[in-house]
């Protein structure tokens, strides 16, 4: 018996060693619209088993801009949106035409993991736009690339995939999320047989409003209807009483100091905030088909002996409001609830139930993946840095002397009007804006810059809840700290990004550096940034800085601008070079006892379009959306 053991003992540490020798395998689960502050988070329990417990949950997570696209491909590239000038969801500065035609697929992610050695997959929602028209067009990169297809991408029950660049096929009566976890697993199984290591993105649409339009009413189809997100049948039932969280920023008394769109909104009315609680509990209940999906993995990672040696990173595209500042449903603001998202990861090296508060974003996540990959990139600076994932790795949490080795700044940008799901609001054009998000030791700030000249500056330390800008009440001594720090980041580039204050002075690591008065010559002239016009498109010379003059007026300053080529149109019908799996090899699915809703073998139960399906979503107004 004592041999046994010894012999176990001994299997199991080359089984260790093994692994540390080999490139892990990453898995990122990037959910749609998911909210940090509403609790979601907490009603999701294999992720709190799985990831919370036994991973470590980063609680100053961003997004850098609040709409999908351009938040994906920052995920993709490690820029942040000024930089790829992929700004919106369609032409001419968004949507996957764009995206091809301004060539972000050659050097991007999966691209740089294939030369590392890996294997990439890719099931889900891609970049908007990819549709019936150009499904054949595949984005290259990827070993196999399932994604969903315009215009079903947000309809729950009739999920539309194109495998590979094949005819879509619709799975009419099962969920969308149910879909991709069988796909996944199916891949899985198929990593399996491999000696490659591989990289899954799972891209599910929930918890995504539901995007509807009329196909009868072919002259407007791109009129579409947003709703409530819809669960899986099996979870409709739960969560009877939940509520948006009444935090002081639902539906509060005063909105003064917020921008003319927000200030001239009424409180919302009972019928209202009754709808918006409905829609929380369906997001609520959409979620647990991405919890499941998530347990699903585990277990095919468990099974097959490969959990020890992946990375699994969960995380959404943007975060989410409901009531919020009185705004009803969406995101795309700069305050808290759409710019600070989940990101949990558990993995080799990971610390198991740790909370760090290190600021990071999406564009960190490339950088991070080629680092656990042990590879890089030499096509362009990153903007971003890899996140400090491993317990051994330093943190800001414990001792302030660490500042100088973690971010605590980053730039939120967005170039594009208000996006309401619930009802319109007017004045929502103006929401062009630029912004600083800043956690240090001691101090946390949102600072804005609109485009209509309102300014914004909220202290997170006594203002949790952004309720009251107190822009007007700081000294200009201080201000000018926030000014300078975004006029380096406005058009920063790699490095720039990662330490911005090095533009204004390198003695400067902090803001809190920043502010001793033994600096105050570096912020004399007080430069600011001015955006000149509520532009719905990135354009640098529409972003000006101005300083004071020495007689109480300003001047522009005179930079070198770096031009941003505006492009738009339709991306020329070349395929990328793809590796295409041979029709079923990654289909083989598994059937979970304890994990309803996974099918095994689920390609059987794909369906052609109907002619009548396929001419509607051919045709050119065929909606999109975000």
């Amino acid at each position: 018996m004592q041999l046994l053991s010894i012999a176990a003992t001994l299997s199991f540490l080359a089984s260790v060693a093994a692994n540390a020798a080999k490139q892990p395998n990453i898995i990122l689960l990037l959910s749609d619209d998911q909210d940090a502050g509403m609790n979601s988070l907490d009603y999701m329990p294999i992720l709190q088993k799985y990831l919370a417990q036994e991973g470590t949950t980063f609680e100053n997570h961003y997004t850098t801009t609040a709409i999908c696209c351009p938040s994906r491909v920052s995920i993709l590239k490690g820029q942040f949106a000024h930089n790829t000038n992929f700004t919106d969801v369609g032409p001419p500065t968004g949507g996957y035409d764009v995206f091809l035609e301004k060539k972000l697929n050659e050097e991007y992610l999966p691209v740089w993991l294939q030369r590392a050695g890996y294997a990439t997959h890719y099931i889900g929602k891609f970049i908007n736009g990819y549709g019936v028209p150009n499904h054949k067009v595949l984005p290259g990169g990827w070993n196999s690339f399932d994604a969903l297809v315009n215009p079903w991408i947000y309809q729950f029950y009739n999920a539309v995939f194109s495998r590979n660049g094949a005819e879509p096929k619709k799975y009419p009566g099962i969920h969308q999320v149910d879909v991709i976890r069988s796909k996944a697993i199916g891949i899985l199984k198929q990593a399996a047989k491999s000696e490659k290591p591989f990289f899954l993105y799972l891209s599910p649409s929930a918890p995504h409003t539901t995007v509807s339009f009329d196909p009868n009413d072919k002259e407007n189809l791109k009129k579409i209807q947003c709703s409530e997100t819809i669960p899986a049948a099996r979870h409709k039932h739960l969560f009877p009483d939940a509520k948006i969280p009444r935090t002081p920023s639902f539906n509060p008394a005063s909105v003064k100091g917020k921008p003319k769109y927000i200030e001239d909104l009424p409180l919302l009315n009972e019928t209202v905030i009754e709808t918006l609680d409905h829609w929380y509990r369906q997001r609520l209940r959409n979620l647990q088909s991405v919890d499941e999906l998530l347990g699903a993995v585990i277990q095919q990672l468990t099974k097959s002996g490969q959990l020890d040696n992946t990375y699994i990173f969960y995380s959404t595209d943007n975060g989410y409001h409901l009531g919020l500042h009185r705004l009803n449903a969406g995101k795309t603001s700069p305050y808290e609830d759409d710019v600070h998202i989940p990101l949990l990861v558990r993995g080799p090296g990971v610390g198991r139930g740790v909370k760090r508060v290190d600021v990071s974003s999406h564009t960190d996540l490339a950088p991070t993946f080629l680092k656990l990959a042990g590879t890089h990139q030499t096509a362009f600076p990153f903007d971003g840095a890899p996140i400090h994932v491993h317990e051994h790795e330093p943190s800001n949490q414990n001792d302030a002397a660490t500042t100088t080795t973690t971010k605590e700044t980053l730039a939120v940008e967005f170039w594009r009007p208000l996006v309401p799901e619930y009802f319109p609001i007017q004045g929502g054009e103006e929401n062009t804006y630029r912004s600083l998000r800043i956690n240090g030791h001691g101090y946390s700030y949102l600072y804005t810059v609109w485009c209509n000249g309102h300014r914004e500056l909220y202290n997170h330390t006594t203002d949790p809840y952004q309720l009251v800008n107190v822009y007007d009440k700081t000294s200009s001594s201080v201000v000018s700290r926030f000014d300078a720090l975004l006029v380096a980041l406005h058009d920063c580039v790699g490095e720039t990004c990662q330490k911005p204050w090095n533009r204004i002075d390198t003695r400067i690591q902090s803001l809190g550096q920043a502010l001793e008065g033994r600096f105050d010559a570096s912020f004399a002239k007080h430069q600011r940034l001015v955006i000149q016009q509520c532009l719905q498109y990135y354009d640098l010379q529409n972003e000006v800085i101005v300083e004071s003059d020495g007689k109480g007026g300003e001047i522009v300053v005179d930079r070198p601008v770096r031009e941003i080529p505006r492009v738009g149109g339709t991306a020329a019908p070349v395929q990328q070079p793809l590796l295409v799996l041979q029709d079923g090899q990654e289909n083989e699915g598994v059937v979970f006892e304890n994990l309803e809703g996974t099918i095994d073998d689920i390609e059987e139960f794909g369906i052609s379009l109907t002619k009548e399906e396929v001419d509607i979503a051919s045709d050119p107004n065929a909606y999109d959306y975000d």
